[in-house]
Parts: C-alpha cells; structure tokens; sequence
C-alpha cells in the first residue's frame, strides 16, 4: 500500500483555487501534506501565509521554478501530496544572520535541543532557499551535529529569475534564508547522476570568494572559461547571450572518491563567475560538456538503481532535478520523465525542478550537486 494517500494538481494560479485543493486535502485522511508550487503563480506572500497558518494539518514544501508529476512537467500551478503519517519538520531559520562556523553550529544546535526526534532520526527530506549562500556550511555541520548517520534528499527552492524570495514553505508561512528539514518514518534510498562529461582542464581556481570564481590559472575566470569554450565549440559569446551558451557547459570539480561534481555558472560579473554552489580555493576545475541523450541515459541508470532496490515499505518517491536540465533538454526533457517513471512500478513519482540539489555522496557525505538529479524512495 502507497504511503502517500493522494496526490492532488491546482493547475490554477489562483489562490482561492489553491485554498479549495488545501481544503479537500485535509477532508481526505491524510496526516501530513506535502506543498509544491511553481513559484511564477506568484502569490501574494501575506495571503499565503494566512492560508498555511490556517492549515489544521503539517504542511512542508517548497516555490519551485517547475514540478513534475509522473511524466507530466508543469510550469504553473501546485501539487498536493497526502501521506498516512505525521512528518515532523524542523526550521532554520535567518541563516544570512549566521556569520561563522560556530555560531551555526549553536543555531543548530539549539533546533535540534528543541526538536528532540531529530537526534532519533537518521533519513530526512530537505526543502532549502536555492539562494542562499552558505548551505554547504549548513548541511557539513548538521552532518557533523547528528554524528555522521544520517540520509538526505533536497532541493533549492526559488524563482527562474535568481531573484530571491521567500520560497520555503511551512505551517507559519514562507521563508528565505532558510532550511527546512522533514522527518521521515522509514529508510530513504537515493541516487544521483548528471550526465556531463570532460570537454578541457583542468583549470587551477586561483582566486576564489566564496560561490564567485575570480581566477582561473591567474586569469580572469570568465576569459578563461569562454576562450575554451569558444574554441572547443561554434559559439561565440556577446553582451546577450551567456545563459544560452552556458547551459551547454557547466564546471566540474572532483570528490575524494573521483567523481565530477557540476557546479552552475549563472552570472559572468566583471570577469568572475558566480557558480550555485562553492569551489574551493586551488582546486581543479573541469570544462564539461553533454548531450541530451547522456543526461537522459544517466537518469535512467539513477532510477534503476533506486526503484531496484525499492522493497514493501519504500512506497513514495520524489525526485530533486536541476532546473538547468529542462533549460538544457529543452522538448526532450519529457523523455527524461518517461525513462524514469517506466522503471518506478510501486508508486506515483512526483518531484520539483530545484536550484541546486541535496544528497549523500558515494562516501556518505552530504554534497551540494548543480545540473544533477536526485531519486528518492522511502
């Protein structure tokens, strides 16, 4: 028997309609809601969170630019999902306000002293502000505060636009800046792939702050990064046409156990690019490449892991996957849905195009991923 009791889609962007579906959603059983909006249905921040505050049941999710359900990509409207029992969440909240290491590791603390199931829970859900600047600080110390044992699968909320709004969604309202952890009552089973191959490098970071690449080999980044590009392709850059080229061509970086971690270039600042996601200081960076059909290819692998090992009790499934691939695959996206769905025989697939993804590493380490996509069953 699934674990999610319904799975309800609000193709309206009105909010009266949103209401309505939140309404027959608490009628139906259910113990605990699951909320995916696309972020351009644009809301009225104050009128939502007075429908979320007034919600009799938990409510936990996320303003995505795009969510998914089985095959079906939707650019607008929301998703409602029911489950049999009660998912507990935790906030953190106004990390912008955090300023080192130590004073989130109190922030966190002092969550997890208030929320004590956290210290018994070892698989979450995480709904995160895609924008944000320091969530790989966060999810290394949580995986450091809850001693090393626990599994996740996540995604960046936000708008298509880069601007930042609050986008996390829970029963006091919408936040940025903000995590939103979501206990689970059985063992998630993950996987992750992205597609993308080596086209040149590596290049040496040279000079880093941050998620912003200043140099690469003690050049400017972005010179670096578009001469090889230019070279290695027919496209030429101008004043207009960056996100056009790029989404051909993200950076990779390795792990410890050699893998290519995508990082995102999403703005090209006085010779620097700004990445969703950081790139430390001396390390080597990849140019990379793909095709529709590699990313496509990788995908299914990553839900035949998954769903293969999916026994009686994994019975909903989610899926985090970069919004930068359907900006990529552009009409054959949906056939990344069909490739997915066909191996997933137990339960309905539902899912949100993210910023940035969320998801223990082949060491069991938590890793902020750009360009990939995480499949989760629990």
């Amino acid at each position: 028997m699934n674990k999610e009791l319904f799975t309800l889609y609000i193709e309206s962007v009105a909010l009266d309609d949103l209401n309505k579906g939140l309404q027959l959603a608490q009628g139906k059983g259910a113990k605990s809601l699951m909320l995916l909006i696309c972020s351009q249905n644009e809301y009225n921040e104050k009128a939502l969170t007075l429908l979320l505050t007034g919600c009799s049941l938990p409510v936990f999710g996320g303003m995505y630019p795009m969510i998914t359900h089985q095959t079906a990509l939707y650019k607008q409207g929301a998703l409602i999902i029911g489950f049999k029992e009660v998912y507990q969440t935790s906030l953190f909240s106004d990390l912008d306000q955090v300023s080192d290491e130590d004073e989130l590791e109190e922030q966190i603390n002092r969550v997890l002293e208030k929320n004590e199931n956290l210290n018994h829970q070892d698989d979450f859900l995480m709904f995160y502000d895609g924008l944000m600047t320091n969530i790989e600080d966060f999810i290394d110390c949580l995986f450091d505060c809850l001693d090393h044992t626990i599994s996740i699968a996540g995604g960046g909320a936000g708008y298509l636009d880069f601007v930042q709004r609050p986008s996390v969604i829970t029963n006091n309202g919408i936040y940025s800046n903000s995590v939103l952890l979501v206990s689970l009552p059985s063992k998630i089973t993950t996987s992750i792939a992205h597609g993308w191959q080596i086209l040149e490098g590596p290049f040496l970071a040279s000079e880093v702050h941050e998620q912003t690449v200043l140099s690469l080999n003690y050049q400017a980044a972005f010179d670096v990064y578009a001469q090889a590009i230019e070279i290695n392709s027919h496209y030429k850059f101008d004043s207009g046409n960056f996100h056009d080229i790029t989404k051909h061509f993200p950076l990779g970086i390795e792990d410890i156990n050699n893998n290519l971690i995508v990082r995102d270039p999403v703005l090209a600042i006085n010779g620097h690019l700004q990445c969703v996601g950081k790139i430390a200081i001396n390390s080597m960076v990849y140019l990379l490449h793909g095709s529709e059909d590699n990313l496509i290819n990788a995908a299914e692998e990553a839900a035949i892991e998954v769903f293969s090992n999916i026994n009686g009790s994994q019975q909903a499934s989610m899926m985090f996957d970069c919004v930068s691939r359907v900006l990529y695959m552009e009409d054959r996206y949906n056939q990344e849905l069909q490739v997915i769905s066909k191996h997933n025989k137990s339960s309905e697939l539902f899912g949100v195009l993210s910023i940035g993804e969320i998801a223990n590493g082949q060491s069991g380490a938590l890793s902020l991923l750009n360009r990939s996509i995480v499949i989760s069953t629990w």
